[in-house]
């Protein structure tokens, strides 16, 4: 996988693209990570699962959570 294929699914999902980050524990995926654009959260997904619904499904439920906190 490239930069930037990694870049368009992000970007098509609503996100930014941030990076990738290796994980140390052997056989756990690496992580791609995004920020939400509206509430500059970071977020993660595991590469491999990776698409754009999923990155989509990511901001949304993370916004969900903020704004159910803003509201407590």
């Amino acid at each position: 996988m490239d930069a930037l294929w990694l870049l368009e699914q992000v970007e098509a999902g609503g996100g930014r693209y941030v990076g990738i980050q290796e994980r140390r524990r052997a056989g756990a995926p690496a992580l791609v990570l995004f920020d939400d654009p509206e509430t500059g959260t970071t977020l993660s997904v595991p590469l491999p699962d990776l698409t754009t619904e999923v990155v989509r499904a990511r901001i949304a439920e993370s916004r969900k959570l903020v704004t159910k906190g803003e509201s407590a």
